[in-house]
């Protein structure tokens, strides 16, 4: 079911750089047209002073990049508010964009460094909030981390969220954001809370210090915690400054995880919440047909609205639980392209998985897709999550594949684009990021095709701007190249 002409309550402008906080109530195309005309306003056709945040002020110059770009006559998607801003330049200098406006208007200095934008679409740079890190440096194909980061860069990811992160991570993690290595900014979770680590509610709390002392952004849940343990690890987190992430499961609930502020992966336990009264809950994060057909889709929209209400986010793994119960092949899906990039002792491990996995599940993905719908329209705030590498999911390559699982559930092509680049800004507390505006760091990809029409035209990239530093098409295609061979 697709709902490509609605407008979801989390797309409306809000308040942000170039933009006016504006009223739910006021129609759509006044709501962009005043903020177009306040944007115009603000941003004057010459280079602005911009700040930085001081994580990234520090960062090199690598391999004697140049300071200043302007992508010209482009098609500008800002993400402030559904709309574009045709035949504009964007100036960069020392990887801030310092201004914006009609291309008419404005003359590029000399020095400046021009990239064509004719006929394509600029976006903010993507993020993938679920990704399984591998261990290395980064600093070369040859270690799992290497890999990754030139996957992800491929695809226009210029930020990750690694929710599984081998020893050692924290170091390269350091390194990756001021610069000294290319790759997308990341965040990265402290080891997994579960039943196995937290016996008991002191254990968790230790572990929470524990990870904030070590320098972690966050942390994850993951199955077995008892409801004592959880609560426990909630109130230390909230006193440490640290978000909470993860499964929910019976140990505790969603009704719980909801009221303790925990984003939630998978829509873990939302399905089960919706089924009758007295009805046995499924603990298994995949259900049966026969039970998914019990869902009642007034519980659902009652827990949607309830998830808003609590400003509880969603990361939906769409893509993940298609290839899980979607009942195609385990041999079709390694047949896809991608594929080449992955080790074959992986694909082994996946086709293995699969093989043995539930089968086809039709009415428990569509009861998915509903829910995620569901969560839109009630104006829920969704993330783009792929949990990749696994199960035939690819980093980078997972993250199209995951927004392209939102369109067909019924998402807005707008409301994809937007829970990749400017929801995940704001859930990360990321002020300069997630728009494209004056003052914001220059993440950026340059498109061949417009993806408000076709959410699949995300991945038709031209080049990537990462931090100021420009990666045109064949800069990404030879680190695919390097991925390839490294791999073989």
């Amino acid at each position: 079911m697709r709902r490509a002409g609605l407008v979801s309550p989390a797309s409306w402008c809000r308040p942000g750089a170039g933009t006016v906080s504006l009223q739910p109530e006021m129609p759509g195309m006044r709501r962009c047209l005043l903020a177009c005309f306040t944007l115009l306003l603000a941003v004057p056709p010459v280079a602005a002073q911009a700040y930085r945040l001081s994580l990234h002020a520090t960062a090199p110059r690598a391999l004697h990049q140049p300071r200043s770009y302007a992508i010209t006559d482009v098609t500008v998607i800002p993400m402030d508010c559904d709309r574009v801003l045709e035949h504009y330049t964007v100036f960069v200098d020392d990887g801030i964009i310092t201004a914006m406006g009609p291309s008419a208007g404005l003359r590029v200095p000399a020095g400046v460094v021009k990239l064509d934008g004719r006929g394509r679409y600029l976006i903010p740079g993507l993020t993938e909030m679920h990704i399984h890190l591998g261990a290395g440096t980064g600093e070369t194909a040859a270690d799992g981390l290497g890999r990754q980061l030139r996957l992800a860069l491929a695809n226009g990811v210029t930020t990750m969220r690694g929710l599984i992160a081998p020893p050692g991570i924290l170091a390269a993690r350091d390194r990756i954001n001021r610069g000294e290595i290319l790759g997308p900014t990341l965040y990265v979770a402290a080891p997994s809370l579960n039943g196995q680590s937290v016996p008991d509610p002191a254990t968790g709390r230790a572990l929470v210090i524990a990870a904030k002392a070590q320098g972690y952004d966050l942390l994850k849940t993951h199955g077995g915690l008892t409801a004592e343990s959880y609560d426990v690890i909630v109130a230390e987190a909230r006193a440490q400054g640290l978000p909470l992430v993860g499964h929910v499961t019976a140990g505790y609930g969603l009704e719980r995880a909801m009221r303790a502020g925990q984003q939630v992966e998978h829509l873990d336990g939302y399905l089960a919440a919706a089924l009758p009264e007295g009805m046995a809950k499924p603990n298994g994060q995949v259900i049966e047909d026969d039970v998914a057909a019990r869902v009642e889709w007034a519980r659902v929209r009652r827990l949607a609205e309830e998830t808003r209400r609590l400003n509880v986010w969603n990361g939906m793994t769409l893509a993940l639980f298609e290839v899980i119960a979607g009942g195609e092949p385990a041999a079709a899906h390694a047949a896809r392209p991608e594929m080449k990039y992955v080790p074959k002792a992986a694909l082994a491990q996946w086709t293995g998985y699969l093989n043995n996995g539930p089968g086809a599940e039709p009415h428990f993905l569509a009861a998915r897709d509903s829910l995620a719908v569901a969560l839109w329209r009630a104006g829920a705030r969704l993330l783009v999550s792929a949990d990749a590498p696994q199960i035939f999911l690819v980093t980078g390559f997972g993250t199209h594949q995951e927004m392209q699982a939102m369109q067909r559930a019924g998402l807005p092509p707008y409301a994809v684009l937007e829970a990749a680049t400017r929801n995940a800004a704001e859930f990360l507390n990321r002020p300069d990021a997630g728009t494209i505006a004056v003052g914001k760091r220059a993440d950026l990809v340059l498109l061949d095709a417009n993806p408000l029409q076709d959410i699949a035209n995300a991945a038709a990239i031209r080049g990537v701007m990462l931090r100021g530093r420009w990666l045109d098409r064949a800069a990404l295609d030879a680190m695919l190249a390097e991925v390839e061979a490294a791999v073989r």
